[in-house]
């Protein structure tokens, strides 16, 4: 049976799979090498090897000027001799063919001769003010030019080629990735970012015929700029999604293909962009909607235990859709130097499962060096929108769990106490999903005009993401109270049953969203309008259905006048309506949960991002939890029945040199430690098999007591 995606979880041999990988990049690496940190990171506890496959790596040009692909050559070319070693240690792979990989080459993995600067034929990437697409020492082509994406089409065919035979079951690759955080990068970016190539100009208007791109905004609103920059937005998400469609199906069907998406950029990435960047964020990347390709995440946000931005970016991120991280930094010091302490990245991945992430990633697994000057980021080459990195010098992955030499690194004992817990309820985590919540609507073509708010000088339309959803985002986090995004279409099917929704609503909306909003409250939906009921169809014709509605039904409006929203959807959840049972759970610790179809069994996460230790208290139903949280600290309680069935503790701040023992209650169950340390316990017929890392010595562990 061939792997494939389902919701967003990878079914492996007929069951689903919770994924637990690490990046290697082989290509960086001496081959003999190779085998002892393959063994080093089973040890660790990873059971999937995910590596880039840089394109400008793999090509070869010979004496005579022919071209040709490279994978099992001499030296770090060997790609199936390194799936093979893979496979030998018992490991399973995801190769990332790009094309555009970032990774820190040189162009993204790009071979140097399809840039627009050797070849003036191909058309770059521009920007709605002309300026190109840069990945450092280059501009970016057009990725909807037909020559590169026959030149990219090739590429995939011949990556999918030679991964045949290394398919699952026969082989070790049981998925793949193309794109990487859009076809550049771009899925961060500014809406007006790209394509205002030709090739983008004249593929706009073919899709929405007679509608001018949009270069600049108004001061006030009219219904052909509306239309131009809802039509934008509509064409950068499907242009996005076909373009990395297209390139799946030239790799191949023998293993399911997947994408990533990047969290909203921060405001210091993107200078004068600021405003509308979470909007340009939503509008690209299609947020709450079934993805094709399915869609992995990367979490570059920065540390989420001192920056509530990050925080905020990183859940957004993990909520877009169902899918695994797939790029968690755990050795990159030069990028965060909060991820050369253990408890940053062992945070970072709590809190992505916690939010519903069907997989995490040690990225990089490995130091690594040895690579020639084709993968050498020259210093002297310029920054470039897409790529933009930090000169590093080697070793790649200087914080890394493994280390050069194979050897444990410093966040090695850590990392094999977090897998110890995953993999032993990987069987849970792949059938759990987070609780549900109140449902915050997404609606593309809001999305698309507030991705302009960084030019707006006049008054605007429809509410932007900046002023509703991040500061709901907020709210809830600080709260514990749970929520999940959904896409709001026209065509989007609203069921009453599914629990209480939030959307927000402007001056205009589609009539036929009006309509299917205003059957939802008829129906007894439970609804809550941030804004202002509109009053206006898309083409700005009057139209009042949905305001009727809310007149008639008595559905809440709250009114974005300087009240914070965050505090008047949870004011309208207390209320106490029909369909709002979702209730915040505050305290000084944030708290999110995963559930299964057994609504006795449930697991609960529990992060302290103060300095201060904690003694966490919540209640699961009838059953009471409280873990030690030490300050920084997380742990998962997975609770089964009234009982303790596992749990994970992070009780060393490595930071900080905070450490606290270890403690977890559930009801009458009560797990201790003798002395500080990491902790993982997982139960079974035979009793808990148990896993520390202690700061000092071996830490003695009191387990529950059997009924």
């Amino acid at each position: 049976m061939k792997p494939r995606f389902v919701d967003g979880t990878l079914c492996l041999d007929g069951r689903p799979r919770f994924l637990i990988t690490g990046e290697y990049p082989y290509y960086r690496d001496r081959p003999g090498r190779w085998a002892a940190k393959l063994a080093a990171m089973r040890e660790a506890g990873i059971e999937v090897v995910t590596c880039y496959v840089p394109w400008r790596h793999h090509e070869i040009t010979g004496d005579d000027g022919r071209r040709r692909w490279c994978f099992d050559g001499d030296g770090n070319r060997d790609l199936g001799g390194f799936l093979d070693l893979v496979a030998a240690t018992g490991l399973l792979a995801v190769p990332k063919p790009g094309p555009f990989v970032h990774a820190e080459l040189p162009y993204g993995g790009l071979p140097d001769r399809i840039s627009p600067a050797l070849d003036p034929r191909r058309p770059a990437a521009r920007s709605a003010d002309g300026a190109a697409l840069r990945c450092r020492q280059y501009p970016l082509p057009s990725a909807l030019d037909p020559a590169f994406r026959a030149d990219a089409t090739d590429w995939l065919r011949a990556v999918g080629r030679f991964l045949r035979p290394y398919a699952h079951p026969r082989g070790p690759v049981v998925a793949a990735q193309i794109g990487n955080e859009g076809h550049y990068g771009e899925s961060a970016l500014p809406i007006d970012a790209l394509d205002y190539s030709p090739p983008g100009v004249d593929g706009f208007a073919r899709f929405a015929p007679g509608v001018r791109p949009p270069t600049r905004v108004e001061d006030r609103p009219s219904a052909d700029g509306l239309r131009s920059q809802v039509g934008w937005g509509h064409w950068s998400a499907e242009s996005l999604a076909a373009g990395l469609a297209d390139w799946a199906e030239a790799l191949g069907p023998q293993v399911p293909v997947f994408t990533s998406c990047a969290p909203p950029a921060r405001a210091d990435r993107v200078p004068g962009r600021a405003a509308g960047r979470h909007d340009a964020w939503l509008a690209r990347n299609r947020i709450g909607a079934p993805a094709a390709p399915p869609r992995a995440y990367t979490s570059w946000t920065g540390d989420v235990l001192v920056d509530e931005e990050a925080l905020v970016h990183y859940v957004l991120a993990a909520k877009a859709g169902p899918g695994p991280n797939i790029e968690e930094n755990w050795g990159l010091r030069w990028a965060d130097p909060g991820c050369a302490f253990p408890v940053v990245p062992v945070h970072h991945t709590l809190l992505g499962v916690a939010c519903g992430a069907t997989g995490v990633s040690v990225y990089p697994a490995c130091a690594t060096e040895g690579w020639g000057p084709h993968l050498a980021v020259d210093r002297a080459w310029p920054a470039g929108t897409a790529g933009d990195t930090v000169p590093f010098e080697p070793p790649y992955g200087d914080g890394a769990p493994i280390g050069l030499d194979a050897r444990p690194g410093p966040a090695f004992a850590a990392l094999r106490v977090l897998t110890h817990f995953l993999a032993g309820r990987q069987d849970v985590l792949a059938l759990s999903r987070p609780e549900p919540g109140v449902r915050w609507g997404v609606h593309p073509p809001y999305a698309a005009i507030g991705a302009w708010d960084w030019a707006r000088n006049g008054d605007r339309p429809v509410p932007s993401a900046d002023r509703t959803l991040v500061p709901f985002a907020a709210h809830c986090l600080r709260r514990g109270l749970p929520f999940r995004l959904t896409e709001l279409t026209g065509r989007t099917a609203l069921d009453p049953a599914a629990g209480p929704l939030v959307a927000v609503a402007g001056r205009f909306m589609e009539r036929a969203l009006q309509r299917r909003l205003a059957a939802f409250a008829e129906r007894g939906g439970p609804l809550l309008l941030v804004g202002e009921p509109p009053s206006l169809d898309e083409r700005l014709t009057p139209c009042t259905e949905l305001a009727d509605a809310v007149r008639r039904h008595w559905t809440a409006v709250v009114a974005l006048d300087g009240r914070p929203v965050g505090a008047a959807v949870e004011h309208w959840l207390a209320g106490g309506g029909p369909g709002t049972a979702v209730r915040a759970r505050p305290g000084p610790w944030l708290e999110l949960r995963r559930t299964t179809a057994d609504p006795e069994e449930a697991l609960v996460f529990l992060f302290n991002r103060a300095d201060a230790p904690v003694r966490a208290r919540t209640a699961c139903g009838e059953h009471s939890v409280s873990v030690d949280l030490v300050g920084g600290g997380c742990a998962v309680v997975h609770l089964a029945h009234g009982r303790l069935g596992a749990c994970y503790v992070k009780g060393l701040n490595e930071r900080t040199g905070a450490r606290l023992p270890v403690r977890v209650q559930v009801a009458g169950d009560l797990l201790s430690t003798d002395r500080p340390c990491d902790l993982s316990a997982v139960g079974g017929p035979d009793g808990f098999a148990v896993r520390t890392s202690a700061a000092r010595g071996e830490a003695r562990v009191f387990l529950p007591v059997g009924p």
